[in-house]
């Protein structure tokens, strides 16, 4: 079983370059696998904001389409909530195809589970967003915001990310990044030691004595896709252009971690 995936591709009106990349990966990835027999996990912050399923932009029209035909295609789509697209709910999963998994999803591999969330919990110490993390969670504040008319959903995303961009100006590197002990708390509570996750934009694999944290990488200069088989992961990365011009060909490995 081949497993792709990614994360932060914050896709959006603004990057329509990103939109015809992303297209075309889902494109090519069914033409890859005619049969199926794959999978394809969205981790998280794949829009640059979501502000409900009844929010249908013409730009999302060519996503949706492409997500659908890969799902209908016979290859598995798997989707895990990040900080910007929590708000996608079984209207958006249905018309494409997916499955939303819960927030730290265990896959088993045939000799490792591997342990995916989208990552933004492991960042214990910057406490302002930690606090705001929680109240948007819950339930009762998603059904506040949901019931707004879409005008005003729309006008409320934008003050977010303006002031999300105010905050993290203000705060040093290492507060936004993840602590390590939180993630290894989640791995005890999960019997595994290796997690993949996004988030935090600082694509890299950490292998610790004791377990291995990789971080995949977000869509804006690059494009990026990471490969996970029953014996290693691969992460692979290609400029924008490039993609454009050659798809997953263009794409060049930059990391890998043996699970064997």
């Amino acid at each position: 079983m081949i497993r792709y995936l990614i994360s932060d591709l914050h896709l959006s009106d603004k990057r329509p370059d990103l939109i015809r990349a992303f297209v075309q990966m889902m494109k090519q990835l069914s033409e890859k696998h005619p049969n199926g027999g794959a999978r394809l996990y969205i981790i998280g912050d794949f829009y640059e904001a979501w502000i409900g399923d009844d929010y249908q932009p013409e730009w999302n029209i060519p996503i949706e389409k492409s997500l659908r035909q890969l799902s209908d295609s016979g290859i598995g789509l798997f989707f895990i909530h990040g900080n910007r697209d929590f708000l996608i709910g079984s209207a958006w999963c249905t018309r494409v195809g997916a499955t939303l998994l819960h927030e730290q999803t265990l896959v088993n591999t045939n000799i490792h589970p591997i342990l995916l969330t989208h990552g933004d919990e492991y960042c214990q110490e910057d406490y302002e967003y930690q606090k705001f993390r929680t109240m948007v969670r819950t339930t009762e504040w998603q059904k506040q915001i949901l019931s707004m008319p879409l005008e005003k959903r729309i006008a409320l995303a934008e003050q977010l990310r303006n002031d999300s961009k105010s905050m993290s100006a203000d705060k040093s590197e290492e507060i936004m990044d993840v602590s390590e002990s939180s993630v290894q708390d989640s791995l005890k509570k999960k019997h595994t030691n290796i997690v993949i996750h996004g988030h935090t934009h600082r694509p890299a694999f950490h292998i610790h004595e004791n377990y291995a944290r990789c971080v995949l990488g977000d869509w804006d200069k690059s494009i990026w896709l990471a490969t996970l088989d029953e014996k290693q992961l691969c992460q692979a990365n290609s400029n924008v252009s490039d993609f454009l011009k050659n798809g997953l060909n263009s794409l060049e490995n930059i990391q890998t971690l043996s699970i064997t």
